[in-house]
């Protein structure tokens, strides 16, 4: 059995004293609310606003999971809602397209369009809870546009509208993929970045380090990535689109991915805090308290979750979603006991909200802020972390930052490696998982059948049809007028922002792939990624 932490760290049988002997209180901890910001943002903790407790959605048609939207709320999501886009969308083609038709609506919202997002919130406020589609990073600027249209369209000022719609470029390497290349989705997502900075429009845009640790990365590293994350997205924000760094720095915030080894993941975030608040501080300069404070949202760790002995996950959540809570996070979406097979099924919906009430209800770790400070462990933890976390930072930095990195190969080269280690651990019973190297079962002795939700291929097809269908409908002038601005604006550069244009063509009723397709038409490449359509616009 092996005593160490999943980056290394041997862990001796006792801790005291002087473990933690040249950490100072208000250097290293301060109280919640003060500069470090170890310890948390908020001087009361959950008392003063309990975290966001929701549940991810998105499988089948828009209506479909609109439904599940409002079933979720009636179940006790609290705070706000959360969606997926679906593979297809995600890619930024169509319904109709020819790999679509037996994609739409697996593992995801199919959201190609304003009258997808119309349907997917149906009947379900835009104010008063935090509205997050999450996916690859290609169509963010189109989730982006769908809030404001549809904010537009009811009535309501965009700036009354708060969640998260656009993500990172960052993904795509991580393992989250799309079809664009990665200079593409950079340039959206700084247009989605500035846009919303300038027009005060309270939408953030994710940085999501679940993906690196979902794909294998270890704690220390997720740590140097999400910094390197911030460093890379807040720099050219700051150089490149001219903003303030006060101003930029209400756009991002961070989706960590919380596992099971307890203690080390209060450390890991514990020690985000205090790294992103000295790097504010001493790398940005900033002048604000605000400023150094970072928006952290935590998702349980679906690659936790195993296809043997499924009911074993409720353990692996619920412990995951303690974790989360005691060290302080924003909003909470967990994984669920069918993970490893496919979207929550009603009752495993059911379970991973309920865990996230009793943790909140019954425990009482929401009654105390930080409730682990102060332990020779978990400090010693998060000293050990932060400082391996450093060493990895360097490492990105003298290579140029983290795209420069990624470009010479040093981040996948890292993932393979610490994959490999985790393999090799699995393999020779250095670690443990239960049902899978540990106490394992036949398939047939394991009595609890998954309720599996699934998509059937007629009903992607059906998504695929209803989409042709819709397309001869509308009144085509201004989507027409809409894309030929978005291909003239495309051509102006990458500091040029599209977000406007965008927002237009949306507003026309214009699809995904008919945006990003005029959009990489103008930078030189195929309108179609998959080079399987042509682009059905006269463009100059």
């Amino acid at each position: 059995m092996k005593y160490a932490t999943d980056y290394g760290y041997e862990i001796k049988p006792v801790y005291g004293p002087g473990d933690v002997a040249d950490m100072e209180y208000e250097r290293d901890l301060g109280d919640p609310g003060s500069f470090p910001y170890t310890r948390g943002y908020h001087e009361n903790g959950y008392r003063s606003r309990m975290w966001t407790q929701r549940m991810t959605a998105g499988l089948g048609s828009s209506s479909d999971a609109n439904k599940v939207l409002k079933k979720y709320r009636e179940m006790g999501q609290i705070g706000g809602m959360c969606v997926i886009h679906d593979r297809v969308s995600s890619s930024c083609i169509d319904a109709d397209h020819p790999l679509a038709k037996r994609e739409n609506g697996v593992l995801g919202w199919p959201g190609s369009s304003l009258l997808e997002f119309e349907e997917l919130m149906q009947d379900i406020p835009l104010t008063g809870q935090s509205i997050t589609v999450l996916g690859c990073s290609a169509p963010s600027t189109l989730r982006l546009a769908y809030v404001v249209a549809l904010a537009e369209k009811r009535g309501i000022d965009p700036t009354e509208v708060h969640g998260s719609v656009f993500e990172s470029p960052f993904g795509n390497p991580f393992g989250q993929t799309d079809a664009q290349p990665f200079d593409l989705n950079m340039k959206l997502f700084l247009d989605a970045a500035e846009y919303v900075a300038r027009n005060k429009i309270r939408m953030r845009g994710g940085l999501v380090g679940q993906h690196f640790q979902e794909s294998g990365g270890n704690n220390a590293q997720a740590l140097a990535i999400e910094l390197s994350m911030l460093k890379e997205i807040y720099g050219r924000l700051v150089d490149e689109r001219g903003l303030e760094f006060e101003d930029a720095v209400r756009v991002p915030y961070q989706l960590v991915s919380i596992g099971s080894r307890f203690f080390e993941e209060v450390a890991k975030v514990r020690a985000l805090r205090r790294m992103w608040a000295r790097m504010a501080k001493e790398h940005f300069g900033a002048k604000t308290e605000k400023a150094c404070q970072l928006l952290i949202a935590v998702h349980t760790s679906g690659r936790t979750m195993t296809y043997q002995q499924p009911l074993n996950n409720v353990a692996r959540c619920a412990i995951q979603t303690l974790a989360g809570a005691m060290v302080g996070c924003t909003a909470l979406d967990n994984a669920t006991l069918d993970n490893a097979y496919a979207e929550p099924s009603a009752l495993a919906a059911r379970m991973s909200l309920n865990t996230q009430h009793i943790v909140a209800s019954e425990t009482g770790v929401a009654d105390v802020v930080d409730p682990l400070a102060g332990s020779y462990f978990v400090e010693s933890l998060t000293n050990e972390v932060e400082a391996a976390a450093y060493r990895i930072l360097e490492e990105i930095d003298d290579l140029g930052g983290l795209v420069a990195a990624i470009e010479k190969g040093h981040i996948e080269a890292m993932l393979k490696q610490e994959a490999n280690i985790k393999f090799r651990e699995l393999n020779e019973g250095e670690r443990l998982v239960v049902g899978v190297n540990h106490l394992e079962i036949e398939p047939e002795e394991d009595e609890f059948q998954i309720p599996v939700q699934e998509v059937e291929a007629s009903d992607s097809e059906a998504i695929a049809r209803r989409m042709i269908d819709w397309k001869k409908t509308r009144d085509m002038a201004p989507i027409k007028a809409g894309v030929a601005k978005l291909h003239a604006d495309a051509k102006k550069g990458d500091k040029f922002n599209l977000m406007p244009a965008i927002i237009e063509a949306v507003k026309a009723y214009g699809t995904a792939g008919e945006i990003i397709g005029v959009i990489r038409l103008a930078r030189g490449l195929n309108y179609d990624p998959f080079e399987m359509i042509q682009c059905p616009f006269e463009l100059n």
